[in-house]
Parts: structure tokens; C-alpha cells; sequence
């Protein structure tokens, strides 16, 4: 597919990557020196700019530790949960002995199929919660991220990414088209939708973001899936996004909480200019406003039908159908809240319940019922998927559990 063209011009600016190598130009650059930061943020043990992969970043596997844990011990575990941040790097694969690439697949299994590009693949990842996002700075050689149609059908994700590149250049394909983007750019991926994004060589923070978030500003946001918003308009996100790894560390639960509000803003305006004029824009606020009140509805009813959802919220069967449609329909809707919260529960290594037990809790009509529905969206049943968690958990084991956590609090 042919590459569209910006219409707006980039604007000569310092990008994040510039910003970044003053703000910690006397910092050493190597993993091994780095290991004294055990509480760093994002960019511990990566260096600053360039391509300096933490090949040999101690942090590897493991979960940063977040200074507010240290200061109140007495804070819930959830809260410290959401603060905490995870490191990967395929240099140092997992304890299993699986190879670098394997290791990356499966961490990212439950989003996308991670695909190799040449010999030179490599990545190191870190991500931190950030309120109700995920901030991930990832440095990237050869490798390829694809959502295909049946996959997106299968795990019900709706949230947005903003891929922010810092260096490098990020290939993204939709089916609306091909885009290239360069530092200082930003692409806004929906991912209820099918989408492949290559990288040969690049550093990219990529941010997601509920899809409220975005629907508070874009109704039917749908549209802008794969746009590239240039330089000029990215600028602001760009700069305080690309100062954040270096700040995360410094902050707990309540800072973070702020740091996320100004991070909707700044989004916000930078996606102002794709609002729908007129009577489209009061038609599509009013059902992204019915999705949300619906699914707010859902998840505190899980076991919940169509019908009901519509009588509790105070519309139309016909109107809420409207207002679900383009995601695949309300049952799928409250399908992947089942799904969702039955994948934390399976997550949780303290959680005694039966699979019998939890399909209940969880909304679904019988414990058969919850396995194929489950095996369908994930390809693998319940059990398999609790007891594959529990053999990683344990020191050094990969995050894939603690990000799976992360994601379904997306949806």
C-alpha cells in the first residue's frame, strides 16, 4: 500500500531523544553500570538514546521497585501492584530456558504475534502503570508486532496505543493504509482493529490508553486508526512523555494518578483537531456516553444479558445495539469482561477457587461454557492457563502474568 503523505509539515523541534541525552548525558550507558538503580525508571539499564539495548541490564525479568513501596509498607497490595514496573530483556531470555525471541513472544502472546525479522532481533522493554495506562519504553531491532483479524476477534481488546517514536523509524500498516513514522511523530492505533507495525531498528514509548479516554474527545475514534500525527501537533505529548522515564521512579500511586491526568490532557489536545463537527459530534458522544455507562454496568454485573444492560441504563435495546456495534455487539461486550476478570482471578497465585467456582463468579452459565469460551479467545483452557502462570511465578520468572494483569484492565 502506498504511503500517505502528512499534510501539515513537521516543525523542526528538539524531540524526546535529543531531550533525553542532555538530561542524563553524564549518566553511564551500559546495563552493568546501571545496576546500582534498582530503582530507576523506564530507561534503567538502557542508556540514553541511540541503541544501547540492556543486554546485560540486571533489571532483566524482573519487577522495578517503586519508592512509595519502601515509604508505606501499610499501602493495599493492589495499590503497590499498579506501581510497581516490569523489565524485559531477550538477552537474558527466561530462567526456563527459552531463547530471547520465545521469551518476547510469549510476554506479548496475549496481545500480538511477535515475529522475528532478521538475525539482528533484539529488545529490551520496561513498563510502568501510569493511573489507568501503561507507559512501555521499548527498544526495538528487527522484529514485527501483527493483530490479525482473528485475533483481534479472539481477545476483545478496545483500548488505543499512541506509538510515540523517539529514534528510529516505526513502519505501521492498517487497513486504511501504510505510514512510516519518524521521530517526533506519533501513531494512534485502535485495537479492536487489525494492525502490523515493524521496526528495524527504533526506541518507542508506546502508551495505552482506555478507550474512554480517547472517546471523551474523539467520539467514534475508530477513524483515526494507524493516523500519524506530525511533529507540530505531537510536540507537547512528545516532550513530557519523553522526560517521563526518567521521572517515573520518583513518584507513587497518588503523583502517578496526577502525572495520568495530565497525560489525557496533553493527548487530548493533541487529538482536538479530529472532532466531529455539529450534530455527528452530539450523536457520537451520546453513544460513546452509553458505552461507558454500559460497561461500568457490566463489570459490576457480570452475569448480565443484553436486555438487562439496556433496562439498567435507561436506553433502547435498538439504541445500545447502535452504540456497540462497530466493537462487535453488546454480547461480545460483556463476553470480554468475563473473560477479563477471569484471566486476573486465573493470574492471581494466592486464589484458591476452582475453575467451577470462578466461571460462576465470573458471570458465565456453566464451568464447560467458561472452558470453550476461554480456549476459543486464548488457546488454552482455564487450567492450562492458571497452572502455566504458576510454573513462571517465582523469582526471575517472566512478567507475562503481571502484564496480562495490566492489559485486561484495558479493555
Amino acid at each position: 500500500m502506498p504511503q500517505r503523505q502528512d499534510e501539515t509539515p513537521g516543525l523542526g523541534i528538539e524531540t524526546p531523544c535529543t531531550f533525553a541525552r542532555r538530561a542524563c548525558a553524564d549518566r553511564p550507558r551500559t546495563g552493568q553500570a546501571m545496576a546500582g538503580r534498582a530503582t530507576g525508571g523506564l530507561a534503567s539499564g538502557y542508556g540514553c538514546g541511540g541503541f544501547d539495548l540492556a543486554l546485560h541490564d540486571p533489571l532483566a525479568l524482573t519487577p522495578s521497585h517503586d519508592n512509595s513501596a519502601e515509604r508505606s509498607m501499610s499501602e493495599p497490595a493492589a495499590t503497590v501492584r499498579r506501581t510497581a514496573g516490569l523489565h524485559f530483556s531477550t538477552a537474558t531470555a527466561s530462567p526456563s530456558g527459552q531463547g530471547g525471541f520465545e521469551a518476547y513472544h510469549d510476554l506479548y502472546a496475549m496481545v500480538a504475534d511477535a515475529v522475528r525479522l532478521d538475525e539482528a532481533f533484539a529488545v529490551a522493554v520496561a513498563a510502568e502503570r501510569l493511573g489507568d495506562m501503561i507507559l512501555f519504553d521499548r527498544q526495538m531491532r528487527g522484529v514485527a508486532h501483527v493483530r490479525s483479524p482473528r485475533r483481534v476477534l479472539r481477545n476483545g481488546f478496545d483500548h488505543f496505543t499512541a506509538q510515540l517514536v523517539l529514534d528510529g523509524t516505526l513502519a505501521v500498516d492498517t487497513p486504511e493504509g501504510s505510514r512510516i513514522v519518524e521521530p517526533g511523530e506519533f501513531a494512534l492505533i485502535d485495537m479492536s482493529r487489525p494492525m502490523e507495525t515493524r521496526a528495524g531498528r527504533a526506541r518507542v514509548l508506546t502508551l495505552s490508553v482506555p478507550r474512554e479516554e480517547i472517546e471523551a474527545v474523539v467520539p467514534e475514534p475508530g477513524r483515526l486508526h494507524g493516523a500519524v500525527l506530525p511533529r507540530d501537533r505531537a510536540r507537547l505529548l512528545t516532550q513530557f512523555l519523553g522526560a517521563l522515564p526518567e521521572e517515573m521512579h520518583l513518584h507513587g500511586a497518588g503523583a502517578r494518578q496526577r502525572l495520568s491526568r495530565v497525560t489525557s490532557d496533553l493527548l487530548g489536545l493533541s487529538l482536538s483537531g479530529h472532532a466531529p463537527p455539529g450534530a455527528e459530534a452530539v450523536r457520537t458522544a451520546g453513544a460513546a456516553a452509553c458505552r461507558r455507562r454500559a460497561r461500568h454496568y457490566i463489570d459490576a454485573h457480570l452475569g448480565t444479558t443484553p436486555e438487562e444492560v439496556a433496562r439498567a441504563i435507561g436506553v433502547s435495546r435498538s439504541a445500545l445495539y447502535r452504540a456497540f456495534e462497530a466493537s462487535g455487539g453488546v454480547a461480545r461486550a460483556i463476553r470480554a469482561r468475563r473473560l477479563a476478570r477471569l484471566r486476573t482471578l486465573l493470574a492471581r497465585p494466592d486464589e484458591p477457587g476452582r475453575i467451577a467456582e470462578l466461571a460462576h463468579a465470573c458471570g458465565f452459565s456453566s464451568e464447560s461454557d467458561c472452558s470453550r469460551a476461554f480456549k476459543v479467545a486464548h488457546g488454552l483452557s482455564p487450567s492450562e492457563y492458571r497452572r502455566l502462570g504458576r510454573e513462571e511465578s517465582g523469582p526471575g520468572a517472566l512478567p507475562s502474568q503481571s502484564f496480562a494483569g495490566w492489559w485486561n484492565d484495558l479493555r
